[in-house]
């Protein structure tokens, strides 16, 4: 394989805070979306989904020959998993860490979690476990959530409702999230998404949370040499064929949409002194 374009911008502008990692190995390349933290709870200084990430991509960095041989996707995914847990018990159970931290519950939003999309070289395909993204030759794979889609139509719905009683909507671009009322008014929602997590039917959706996951979730594209490849994070919007144009339909919808709720709906909008509503992630691969 061959890494023709990669890419990575957090939000905020600091790749010191950016939850979004990039892996590019010999045999495989990978996405990893840390998932942005509901709580406030630190691990190790840095927020849930920074230290889902770091410590995937860390599994990843040291184990590459390793991980790229793995043939079967539940098995890799698996070992992720199994991975993630062993970081989040041994920061719970650090001397260091005991007054900051609190023995990880089921459903805690201070749980790290991450999504992951990557393509493995060895088997020729693409393995997906969450809501990142992927193209094929242009075909897009969104995986988006459906309870997202809920949540992110009654942020929208909150929003319209509060600008029919200020028409006006330079207050609310000025905003942080925690004064975003379409934001305030859906928070118990995405807290209470979590027992969705790793389960089948209605809402269910893939996420890596240390606590096991559900096989009949994981997505897997074969591919060809001569194929060309993208994985991203959910931070784009539209997934295009090239890093430019990618940019450029995000840049239209940042420009036209902001708050995110009209032409783009998402459970969160673009804060004022932030580059987008959330951190992005493009790997675009040739597949010999």
């Amino acid at each position: 394989m061959k890494i023709l374009e990669q890419f990575i911008q957090g939000k905020e502008n600091n790749p010191t805070v950016c939850e979004d990692g990039i892996f590019a190995g010999k045999a495989m390349a990978a996405v990893i979306d840390g998932v942005t933290a509901k709580g406030s709870r630190l691990w190790k200084g840095k927020t849930s989904g920074r230290y889902a990430m770091e410590s995937i991509l860390d599994f990843l960095e040291k184990h590459q020959e390793k991980v790229s041989k793995f043939l079967c996707p539940e098995n890799f995914f698996c070992l992720l998993n199994d991975s993630l847990s062993q970081c989040i018990n041994s920061c719970c159970t650090s001397k260091s860490a005991e007054k900051e931290l609190l023995p990880p519950s089921l459903h805690t939003v201070d749980r790290p979690r991450a999504s992951i999309i990557l393509y493995n070289d060895v088997s020729k395909e693409i393995w997906s476990y969450g809501d990142c993204q992927c193209s094929i030759n242009g075909k897009v794979y969104t995986h988006a959530k459906e309870i997202d889609r809920l949540n992110s139509d009654l942020r929208a719905f909150y929003l319209e409702y509060t600008l029919l009683k200020t028409e006006n909507i330079e207050e609310l671009l000025g905003q942080t999230s925690s004064q975003d009322p379409g934001r305030q008014a859906i928070l118990h929602n995405l807290e209470m998404q979590m027992t969705f997590e790793n389960r089948t039917g209605p809402f269910g959706y893939p996420v890596l949370n240390g606590q096991g996951i559900e096989p009949a979730l994981i997505k897997v594209y074969p591919v060809k040499p001569g194929d060309e490849v993208v994985l991203a994070s959910d931070g784009y919007p539209v997934l295009k064929e090239t890093l430019a144009d990618s940019e450029k339909a995000l840049q239209e919808i940042l420009a036209e949409d902001p708050l995110c709720f009209r032409s783009y709906r998402s459970t969160k909008g673009k804060k004022p002194c932030n580059v987008s509503f959330d951190d992005r992630t493009y790997c675009r691969i040739l597949v010999y």
